[in-house]
């Protein structure tokens, strides 16, 4: 009867430690289903203005995936600063000196490596994503409403006009004209942009996407453009972002 007791507590001591080493094996080690594709969407604050991105992963191997990425972002001048033109509260602010607006639609492929897997359900991913590509630049003119007098030298009106810093100084620009104005003038730059970056994956369920992504990025255009008055026409715009995310992961 002891014998018999003695193994039955050598059992379960064995089933016991081997609960315990298995708890901390890593989560792909683990009898769960395959996740074979991930995709999601987020919002994108980068040293030159802001936009929205979109990827879709596919696994190669565990720690491995394909990236197809799609960004949508504005580019901005780094002395562009937006003031009234006119006590009018109606009026809309205006940077003062801008010719044109720069949008980037960059479409691309790319990679993502884990570096740090969750070790645990609350704990944290750490992945280095890259992508490169197109980036379509689209250059919008920009266009103000403007004072217009009569003979009597008197304010008769207010017109949308394309900015032209040698008819539109300070004192006779009412406000910004609306974003539409323009659209139908808007030029294509084709060009190539480079993205690297480092995830943090904090989700705590398996199948939900929440991230932030910390990285550097550099759009090339074949065409100089020029975003301001009095400043050097630019092909290269490199900047720093950040990335909130949302998305789901797929079996």
């Amino acid at each position: 009867m002891n014998i018999h007791y003695k193994y039955f507590i050598l059992l379960i001591f064995q089933i016991f430690l081997f609960d315990k080493i298995y708890c901390q094996i890593p989560q792909e080690d683990k009898m769960l289903v395959r996740i074979s594709k991930e995709a999601w969407l987020g919002g994108v604050l980068h040293t030159n203005g802001l936009g929205i991105n979109y990827t879709n992963a596919k696994f190669k191997t565990y720690k491995k995936k394909s990236l197809l990425n799609i960004d949508l972002i504005n580019i901005n001048h780094n002395k562009e600063y937006k003031i009234f033109g006119s006590f009018d509260e109606n009026a809309k602010k205006f940077v003062y000196g801008k010719l044109n607006s720069l949008y980037s639609l960059r479409i691309g492929v790319g990679s993502r490596k884990i570096v740090f897997e969750k070790l645990r359900q609350n704990g944290v991913q750490i992945a280095i994503n890259y992508s490169y590509g197109t980036s379509i630049g689209l250059v919008k003119p920009v266009f103000l409403e403007v004072f217009k007098y009569d003979f009597s030298g008197r304010i008769a009106g207010v017109s949308l006009e394309r900015y032209d810093p040698e008819q539109h100084g300070f004192f006779n620009i009412y406000g910004r004209g609306s974003w539409s104005a323009g659209l139908m003038s808007t030029k294509i730059n084709p060009g190539a942009y480079f993205k690297l970056g480092m995830e943090f994956e904090f989700s705590t369920t398996r199948e939900i996407i929440n991230s932030l992504e910390l990285g550097l990025t550099a759009d090339a255009y074949m065409n100089p453009v020029i975003i301001m008055v009095d400043n050097q026409d630019h092909r290269f715009f490199p900047s720093i972002y950040l990335s909130c995310s949302i998305g789901n992961k797929f079996y």
